[in-house]
């Protein structure tokens, strides 16, 4: 029986939490240690209600005990991720819900364990205050900054690129993101050169440059500097030079941003 017990409304930070927890007594701790912190929190009883719950409501952090009877926070885990890349293979993107693994410590349940269910973070039963409040902090910085990488590389793009690993395999995404950092640069610098220079061959060698860099920029999903380098090409073929070096700045800035957030992705 789903437990949706809200914590009272004193708690003013909009994070949106959900604690999943079969003990009675372990979920409204868990829940009046989260209003301390000054965050307003639902409880269920197992993974399955909290598969529910997620259906009509969304949810920012995840409290997820691993050992729960129905269904696992193991489990449950699993589902979310796998939801999670089924709406971005249809083009409906939602954000990650971050979860922290809530375990008793034992053989059964380890970190190890945790992250390959597609868990984020983790923390011992019984939960201390002070060990849950840096939970928190850690989850709140990881979600800052998985919207300042999206703001420059489309996600559905990297969940489709991750769907290429193979057993045994290295990731692929790094192996792309690497080749990228490798050629983008010089992609960059040889339009520069050419629109510089301004001889007979600067046209073509532009056009050529933007249009590399615009493909492998696209394959990894940065759209932004993909469409400069179109701007950059269209205007080339306009045989108007002159207006291409203020593009090649804008996309030599818009690399940069690239850069870090696909840094980033690789480590991810």
């Amino acid at each position: 029986m789903t437990d949706v017990a809200t914590t009272a409304p004193v708690a003013t930070k909009p994070v949106r939490i959900l604690v999943a927890e079969d003990s009675p007594l372990n979920r409204q701790v868990a829940l009046m240690q989260l209003e301390r912190l000054g965050y307003a929190a639902d409880g269920v009883g197992d993974g399955t209600e909290a598969l529910a719950v997620l259906e009509d409501r969304q949810f920012d952090i995840i409290l997820m005990d691993c050992q729960m009877p129905e269904m696992s926070g193991y489990e449950a885990t699993f589902t979310i991720r796998e939801r999670e890349r089924s709406y971005a293979e249809q083009g409906s993107p939602a954000a990650r819900i971050y979860i922290i693994a809530m375990t008793a410590n034992t053989e059964a349940d380890n970190r190890s364990k945790c992250m390959q269910a597609g868990m984020d973070d983790y923390i011992n039963k019984p939960v201390e205050l002070s060990q849950l409040e840096a939970a928190i902090h850690r989850a709140l910085a990881d979600r800052a900054t998985q919207k300042a990488i999206e703001e420059v590389i489309d996600p559905i793009v990297i969940a489709r690129l991750r769907q290429l690993k193979m057993p045994g395999k290295p990731d692929p995404v790094a192996e792309l993101v690497d080749m990228f950092l490798k050629e983008a640069p010089a992609q960059l610098a040889a339009m520069e050169l050419a629109v510089k220079e301004n001889d007979y061959t600067s046209l073509a060698r532009a056009i050529s440059a933007a249009t590399s860099l615009k493909g492998s920029s696209g394959n990894l999903g940065a759209r932004n500097l993909a469409a400069l380098c179109d701007e950059i090409e269209q205007t080339a073929k306009n045989w108007t030079l002159e207006e291409v070096l203020p593009l090649v700045d804008r996309a030599r800035q818009e690399l940069g941003r690239v850069q870090v957030a696909l840094g980033k992705v690789k480590q991810g």
